[in-house]
């Protein structure tokens, strides 16, 4: 192979042909003038047609693959994963079936109530399971959960959103959720509240719930929007209204958004680990699981 830099100059190509290539691309007229010049077009052809050949003969380039989605999920898949990545894969991954369930039907009628309290009107074909998010909504709760929100202190206040539905960027994922209702007990103070229909249950994984929310207010484009919030669940089946609160400040927001990332990198990653708890007493499928049933036996119900 000759080397082009200490080659001797070439006739055609007066600076080279490195040169004359890097003008061709450049004009692609080039070659057929220099060849006309030159008198050689007949050959300058014959090798263009001879060239063309080879190249139809070459395979097509592969068509560029498009980029994954971005993993997405809701609010309540997401408190499945905090409880049990597991029991997340069943539900919303490789699903499997899920039998009725009159608590998770009570939580929507519940919410639906609620809403037409703050709204004054919903059309009923809108209501259904899919439109609120009810983690947790398979706990069992006693009475008239409607009737201690009516007794409560929200019915007198006038929401600032109702049933507010947001998309959030969290690390590379995304996370859709909806917000029961926003209130703004005092100036400069955003209340951000979730109605259970339920009695009061210490579930860690329920804590993720207020964290997206939390971070949703400031993040997803709710307009006016204070430095100030706190998040509470307003317990209503366990004969009276039972509160829990938090205060949120930037430390606390940065260190949920931390956390959600956290979890749905996790559950991007596709963890599917068991985690037994008392959830596994209600969660539909226990029968299908070892450890959920393992830990069952081991914990009979009082």
């Amino acid at each position: 192979m000759v080397d082009a830099r200490t080659a001797a100059p070439d006739p055609l190509f007066s600076d080279g042909c490195r040169a004359a290539l890097r003008a061709a691309i450049a004009d692609p007229g080039l070659p057929a003038r220099l060849a006309a010049a030159s008198r050689t077009t007949p050959a300058f052809e014959a090798a263009a047609a001879a060239l063309a050949g080879v190249l139809d003969g070459l395979p097509e380039p592969p068509a560029p693959t498009a980029a994954a989605p971005a993993f997405r999920t809701s609010v309540t898949s997401l408190v499945t994963f905090a409880s049990c990545p597991l029991r997340f894969h069943w539900t919303a991954v490789d699903r499997l079936p899920r039998r009725p369930s009159a608590a998770r039907r009570r939580g929507v009628d519940v919410h639906r109530r609620i809403e037409l309290h703050h709204r004054g009107g919903l059309p009923p074909e809108e209501a259904d399971e899919g439109l609120y998010d009810l983690p947790g909504a398979d706990r069992p709760g006693g009475g008239d959960p409607f009737a201690v929100f009516a007794a409560s202190r929200f019915a007198s206040l006038s929401p600032l959103l109702t049933e507010a539905p947001f998309e959030l960027q969290v690390g590379d994922a995304r996370l859709a959720g909806r917000i029961d209702a926003v209130y703004a007990p005092e100036p400069g103070l955003w209340e951000v509240v979730d109605f259970k229909s339920g009695a009061r249950h210490d579930d860690p994984a329920l804590r993720v719930q207020l964290e997206a929310y939390a971070v949703a207010v400031r993040e997803a484009g709710f307009t006016g929007a204070p430095q100030r919030a706190r998040v509470t669940f307003a317990y209503l089946g366990g004969g009276g209204l039972e509160e829990v609160s938090e205060e949120v400040d930037e430390r606390w927001r940065a260190d949920a958004r931390s956390h959600l990332e956290g979890l749905l990198a996790a559950a991007a990653s596709g963890e599917r680990a068991a985690a037994p708890s008392e959830a596994c007493r209600y969660c539909d499928f226990t029968r299908f699981c070892a450890a959920g049933t393992a830990w069952v036996e081991a914990h009979p119900a009082d």
